[in-house]
């Protein structure tokens, strides 16, 4: 089900007033980090010591933008994880998913339905054909293969990104979904899921215009009224 663009609003610190979206309305976040004046984190140079870093803005962002829908402060909020490792809200209907990619944290979020995003910075891969015949299904692959880059790299990420959405929102791995998962391309379509999910005519598969030039997909097994894209902002 295509959906159309959200008209993505800049928004300021602070975060305050959010309220839970309606059911049926998607809200999605985009927050680059590195203009955001966090000093959270560990201050060393190391491939460590940044990951480290970002891990934690990212868990600082997340909380603040959780705590500005629920009316209290992000610490105070208990986020559980599954078996998978999917976050959520403990005592909310509030249904959330995150992504990142450099310093890109992507944030969607719905009431009373599971969610799940995933956003790649656009960009050159190194061997987008060996990955998809490794990972998509052979008509995937085939149309992949014959395109130059920088579409193939881009159709990559574009299957890429509908897939981690997928398995984030069916609450799975993608160790464990890949060989049942076969996807249109152009438009990105779902062909066949795995037989314990929620039938393809069940699903929402959002490929939403971004800025910054990121490629991103949010799916959820229920219908998609309205989508709501804001950029976080100092």
């Amino acid at each position: 089900m295509k959906q159309a663009d959200p008209d993505w609003q800049s928004i300021r610190l602070p975060l305050t007033g959010n309220t839970p979206p309606d059911v049926g309305t998607v809200e999605l976040w985009l927050i680059d980090l590195d203009e955001l004046p966090l000093e959270a984190g560990p201050t060393g140079l190391t491939r460590k010591e940044k990951v480290l870093k970002r891990r934690i803005q990212q868990q600082f962002v997340l909380r603040l933008l959780l705590g500005s829908y629920l009316g209290r402060p992000g610490k105070d909020i208990r986020i559980d994880k599954s078996a998978s490792g999917k976050p959520s809200i403990a005592d909310s209907d509030l249904q959330f998913n995150l992504s990142h990619s450099g310093a890109w944290l992507g944030v969607a979020l719905t009431t009373g339905h599971p969610i799940g995003v995933d956003i790649e910075i656009n960009r050159l891969m190194r061997r987008p054909t060996e990955l998809a015949r490794r990972f998509f299904s052979q008509a995937e692959a085939r149309v992949i293969e014959g395109v130059e880059e920088p579409e193939r790299s881009h159709s990559f990420l574009t299957q890429w990104t509908a897939r981690e959405a997928l398995v984030k929102a069916a609450d799975t791995t993608m160790a464990a979904s890949l060989g049942h998962l076969e996807l249109g391309i152009d438009p990105v379509e779902l062909l066949s899921l795995p037989s314990t999910w929620p039938e393809p005519d069940q699903w929402c598969l959002i490929n939403p215009a971004c800025p910054a030039d990121l490629v991103m997909h949010v799916a959820i097994p229920a219908a998609i009224d309205r989508i709501k894209g804001f950029l976080l902002k100092t």
